[in-house]
């Protein structure tokens, strides 16, 4: 893939350089691992936003979602995992980054369309498809991008599935309702919906996110439009188990038969999954070289890209990840200018956030 983004994909080149220095081998895993655990990190529980309710009032990027969830699986003895049963702190925080006008993805690859929701609800040449690996019962990220995009497919265990899809219609239309009444607001106002998006800072968390067991205002659900009624094929669950599935062609149809973006939130945290995990994003990244599609035509038949966002917890847990990732992966740490507070993984007096993220690009013949 390195002769690929090295020759005639500007837009990916000027992306990966403003990232700085690659993760490019064993060395710079270490090197990384040591800077980010050798901070002082903030002691906290494992992360999830509250394990006891089974329903969630958040603010995420000024939108008011109601997020289902289920304490009784989180509990349980299920066999295979049960960590994808709650919502988890950093979700929100992932969300208010990625789907703001700011953010590098859209800046400088421009993945997601900024410009007129109304006209990418209704177009069908909004082509970015989306993968969430690991999304969990919430699907806070993809009802933020999904808008923007032309298709976003959440993935986790068949065991998510009526969770997911209930957030899902759930909160649809006031999400993209709230998105509407926002994007009007600054064009009145002259923004560029840059730091806007982002929306006010919350009590907990950092900006963009505010959670409360308190129930918000049903106002903004009235008087929905045609276009918000559903996502239909624009956002779905599908079920897809690392260890078990190989990703295929389908998950991005009917819109394309290879993804440009990959995202995992808040995945790797058992070193048993580190190898499955790397080897799905590997999968779902070959897509991408076996099929010729409108959107590979579109983005300049530049490769998929991967983005990792997670808790710094365990350091071994987290070198099996890097190590593993950087085999197959050019890797680099998004660093700290290009995200929002509550998101910086270095402390610049301020103390780190004990998150990070890192973007990763298949390595040619991989």
């Amino acid at each position: 893939m390195e002769r690929q983004h090295e020759g005639g994909c500007e837009e990916l080149e000027s992306f990966l350089r403003s990232l700085g220095n690659d993760i490019k081998d064993s060395d710079d895993a270490d090197e990384e691992t040591y800077d980010l655990y050798a901070q002082d990190l903030p002691s906290s529980d494992l992360g999830i936003i509250d394990p006891k309710t089974t329903e969630l009032q958040l603010t995420v990027a000024g939108r008011e979602l109601t997020i289902h969830q289920s304490p009784g699986i989180l509990s349980s003895a299920r066999a295979g995992g049960t960590t994808g049963a709650v919502t988890w702190r950093i979700t929100p925080l992932f969300a208010t980054w990625i789907s703001s006008a700011s953010n590098p993805l859209s800046t400088h690859l421009n993945l997601f369309n900024h410009n007129n929701l109304l006209s990418s609800l209704s177009s069908t040449t909004t082509s970015t498809t989306v993968i969430e690996l690991g999304a969990g019962t919430s699907a806070i990220v993809g009802l933020l991008l999904a808008p923007r995009v032309g298709r976003y497919v959440l993935t986790d265990q068949a065991y998510v599935s009526k969770l997911v899809e209930r957030n899902i219609s759930e909160n649809w239309s006031s999400a993209v309702q709230q998105q509407q009444q926002q994007q009007a607001s600054l064009v009145g106002s002259g923004g560029s919906g840059g730091s806007s998006v982002q929306g006010g800072k919350g009590k907990k968390g950092g900006a963009g996110a505010k959670w409360s067991k308190k129930a918000s205002s049903s106002a903004t659900r009235d008087k929905v439009s045609v276009t918000e009624e559903g996502p239909g094929e624009r956002l779905v669950f599908r079920a897809l188990d690392w260890e078990q599935d190989t990703p295929t062609s389908s998950l991005a149809q009917p819109v394309a038969a290879s993804f440009d973006l990959v995202v995992a939130c808040d995945c790797i945290y058992n070193e048993a999954l580190v190898d499955p995990f790397v080897t799905t994003c590997v999968d779902i990244c070959k897509l991408r070289d076996s099929t010729t599609t409108t959107t590979t035509t579109k983005n300049g038949g530049r490769p998929t890209v991967v983005v990792v966002a997670q808790v710094l917890r365990n350091s071994d847990v987290f070198e099996a990840w890097i190590k593993r990732f950087v085999q197959d992966f050019r890797c680099w740490r998004v660093p700290d200018d290009m995200m929002i507070d509550g998101l910086k993984s270095e402390g610049g007096g301020g103390g780190t956030s004990g998150f990070v993220v890192h973007v990763g690009v298949l390595r040619e013949g991989r």
